[in-house]
């Protein structure tokens, strides 16, 4: 299914690999004009020529403590108003309680929580002024939790709590907020994962027996679609919930 982003202003970001290029390059080929926001900006700028409509590249890191205003101060001098704004950026946690660290803690939460509430802070005067929305990338870990995933799970329920609170605060405005929560998912993190010497074939099959649907796996475009689908019009009714994309695997 596609949807009609035409004249549409979309800033995401993480764009630049997994779940957030996707989501990007999804979003243009609906029409969006797409901002793009990550730390690799050769992958974005090779991203934006192939994407076309207008795709801008910004380059800022969202781990360090002024990243959020790097890129939000990039952005708006690009875009004084914007239609969809995606927060994908993330990253992830190995250290279980008892042996997390302070610098783990705070990488994880700097990023998923911290930067992610600032940086949409800077840009809600923007959106308000196009009556848009804002989708949050959550996970199924702020329901289930797992091994080594104190931090991790921790802070995708904090964006849960923001996404249901910042509906609340900008739906006066006619401003939707709502999150996408994916399982597991063939890409992005998992990714790196793999590329650090987990076991792929054994993992997916161990994890596959988790999902009611098919056994298998999602894609990073089953996310994208999702996306695609709470920023538009469609859902122009919701806000304030998380969509839990993830193959049955809560319930």
């Amino acid at each position: 299914m596609t949807y009609d982003f035409k004249g549409k202003t979309a800033v995401v970001t993480g764009a630049s690999r997994g779940l957030g290029e996707a989501i990007a390059r999804t979003l243009a080929a609906d029409g969006a004009r797409v901002i793009m926001v990550a730390r690799t900006a050769d992958k974005l700028r090779t991203m934006a020529a192939e994407m076309g409509g207008g795709a801008v590249v910004v380059e800022a890191d969202l781990s360090e403590e002024n990243g959020w205003k790097t890129a939000a101060d990039a952005v708006l001098a690009v875009a004084p108003e914007i239609d969809i704004l995606v927060n994908n950026a993330g990253v992830s946690g190995r250290e279980s309680l008892g042996k997390m660290t302070a610098e783990g803690l705070d990488k994880v939460m700097t990023v998923n929580v911290r930067n992610l509430i600032l940086f949409s802070g800077a840009l809600t005067e923007a959106v308000v002024k196009r009556r848009g929305n804002i989708v949050n990338i959550s996970s199924v870990a702020a329901f289930s939790g797992g091994p080594g995933q104190i931090a991790y799970s921790t802070s995708k329920g904090a964006v849960n709590s923001f996404t249901r609170n910042a509906s609340l605060d900008l739906g006066r405005f006619g401003v939707r907020v709502n999150a996408i929560a994916p399982g597991v998912i063939d890409d992005g993190m998992w990714k790196t994962a793999f590329a650090s010497g987990v076991d792929r074939d054994k993992t997916m099959e161990g994890m596959a027996r988790l999902l009611p649907l098919e056994k298998r796996w999602g894609s990073a475009q089953d996310i994208a679609d999702a996306v695609a689908f709470l920023a538009s019009d469609k859902a122009g009714y919701i806000t304030g919930q998380v969509l839990r994309v993830d193959g049955g695997m809560i319930v």
